[in-house]
């Protein structure tokens, strides 16, 4: 049987590239979205380059939602997913006294209690089988901080500590969890205006997913534990 992938945030932007990567190497595909319209719409393309596919809505926000998202992808594959990966995220930039308190919470709620809830959800099957792959698709902002992004700099910053830790737990089970930053990359995060002003400036989500697929690869016995791309350019 195939191996499975359940792709959080699999519709659009890398997680969306990492998805047709790995459909590429053979890997079953469980896209998820908080819009099923656009898990279904993104599968439905994947189908159609020959990927085994399915949509799933997967609400991060919503432990509920986490869960049943988890539950019905066991029950479509038969399976439990031999990799996930964490791309669902939203990044408003603000200034710091214009940020509400609710944009902040929101921020905070997809970013990181998000990566919470999905990798909880796949842990103990992972650590019942002795292996598996968390990825969490991160930003350079989890290292580096950046004015006008308190409240995005502060969950990434907080993301990659849970990663951290995480992977201390994980690694005795043969779980390898695997954080990426990647610089500025050509993605719905940004705006039209900002992607055609700095098209040559930014990566392309292929980029990202390239050299995912290259750390997922490595041997059982190694862990690449991060994976830092910035734009050749640098920085924006």
């Amino acid at each position: 049987m195939a191996s499975l992938a359940w792709i959080v945030g699999g519709s659009r932007g890398i997680g969306y590239a990492c998805a047709e990567a790995l459909g590429r190497e053979g890997y079953q595909l469980a896209i998820g979205s908080s819009s099923l319209k656009n898990s279904e719409e993104a599968a439905k393309t994947f189908a159609e380059k020959g990927f085994t596919t399915q949509a799933f809505e997967c609400d991060v926000t919503s432990e509920e939602s986490v869960r049943e998202c988890y539950r019905s992808i066991k029950k479509t594959f038969n399976a439990v997913p031999d990799i996930l990966i964490n791309s669902a995220g939203i990044s408003p930039w603000s200034t710091f006294s214009e940020t509400s308190i609710e944009e902040f919470d929101a921020v905070l709620s997809v970013n990181t209690r998000g990566l919470f809830l999905t990798s909880r959800e796949v842990l103990n099957d992972m650590y019942m089988r002795g292996s598996g792959v968390i990825v969490q698709i991160l930003s350079i902002a989890s290292i580096k901080a950046y004015k006008n992004g308190a409240a995005y700099v502060a969950s990434k910053f907080a993301s990659l500590g849970f990663t951290n830790a995480l992977r201390e737990e994980a690694r005795q089970h043969g779980v390898r969890v695997i954080a990426v930053f990647p610089g500025a990359t050509e993605t719905e995060l940004w705006d039209k205006e900002e992607r055609e002003n700095y098209h040559d400036r930014m990566m392309q989500p292929e980029d990202i997913a390239l050299a995912v697929i290259a750390a997922i690869k490595e041997p059982g016995r190694a862990l690449i534990e991060e994976i830092v791309l910035r734009p050749i350019l640098g920085d924006i």
